[in-house]
């Protein structure tokens, strides 16, 4: 199943063992050395070092990503991908990419996140420099709705309305005891010490505290300079995660706001990027009616 986007070539490669894996993915990726292309995989780590290991000598001349670590939030998957197709073109060579985001062992919430992120890349690349990128989906074990999702996120580059409309589709509500607030431009230092107080009260180590503490200044920040001066926090604990939420009145037209490094200091969205790399998941959505940021720290 191949997408094309302008020069960029989109494809879905569905496995049920290891055995398949290896000889599907590891063809892919010895047709792109053979053809003196730049090669980049990102694997999960088991994935990663079965794939390595049957390459044999041919290993050395991949670089290799643990999805695991580089894309642990989906959201931070895109800017991976813009800073290797930029080395690649700078040194003269195509690039070819193997990304297996929506791999066995995610939570739910970041499989979502995964699906999202697949329907996002031909937004991001679609008017771009030629290259290729196959995501590998592991359809025995992944839940039938993830696989059913990549099918369609893969069956065509996606319009831009389409893009808007899963960019504004609501989140699951909170389940158990939610803690809420209302703020204003004067209450954002507030704000940050409520928030440091309830993650170090669930059991956060420090740096994880002071992490979730500075996302919640950056978010609450621009609720109030985006979000007509005012906005609303709640705060959970759920499915293993301390989870903060943000919504304002403010309206980003953009869905790939916060998933690249702005060009310049006063560029929009440096502050939900920050967000983006402090968090372990960042679940942004936006329509005509207001924007909500759930953020989630896994305890």
């Amino acid at each position: 199943m191949t997408v094309g986007v302008a020069g960029f070539e989109h494809d879905a490669l569905f496995y049920r063992d290891e055995a398949e894996f290896v000889t599907r993915v590891g063809g892919f990726v010895r047709a792109g050395l053979a053809g003196d292309e730049t090669v980049t995989v990102a694997l999960p780590r088991r994935r990663l070092d079965l794939l390595r290991d049957s390459l044999d000598d041919d290993a050395a001349a991949v670089t290799w990503l643990d999805m695991a670590e580089v894309g642990a939030n989906p959201a931070r998957i895109i800017d991976v991908w813009t800073t290797t197709l930029r080395a690649s073109l700078a040194a003269g060579r195509r690039l070819r990419g193997v990304g297996e985001p929506a791999y066995v062992g995610r939570r739910p919430a970041e499989l979502v996140e995964c699906t999202l992120h697949e329907r996002l890349l031909g937004r991001a690349f679609g008017d771009g420099p030629a290259w290729r990128l196959v995501c590998p989906y592991d359809e025995a074990h992944l839940p039938p709705e993830v696989v059913a999702g990549a099918r369609r996120t893969h069956a065509g580059p996606g319009t831009d309305d389409e893009h808007r409309a899963a960019f504004a589709a609501p989140l699951p509500p909170p389940s158990g005891a939610v803690l809420r607030g209302d703020f204003r431009a004067g209450d954002v230092p507030a704000v940050r010490r409520t928030v440091r107080h309830w993650a170090a009260s669930l059991g956060l180590v420090p740096d994880r505290v002071e992490s979730l503490e500075l996302a919640a200044a950056e978010l609450a920040t621009n609720s109030v300079r985006h979000g007509g001066g005012a906005g609303s926090v709640a705060m959970w604990a759920d499915d293993g995660a301390a989870v903060l939420e943000f919504t304002d009145a403010g309206t980003i037209d953009e869905p790939l706001t916060g998933r690249l490094l702005p060009a310049t200091e006063d560029g929009g969205g440096r502050g939900l990027y920050l967000v983006n790399q402090l968090c372990d998941l960042v679940q942004l959505r936006s329509s005509p009616t207001g924007t909500t940021v759930r953020v989630h720290t896994w305890l």
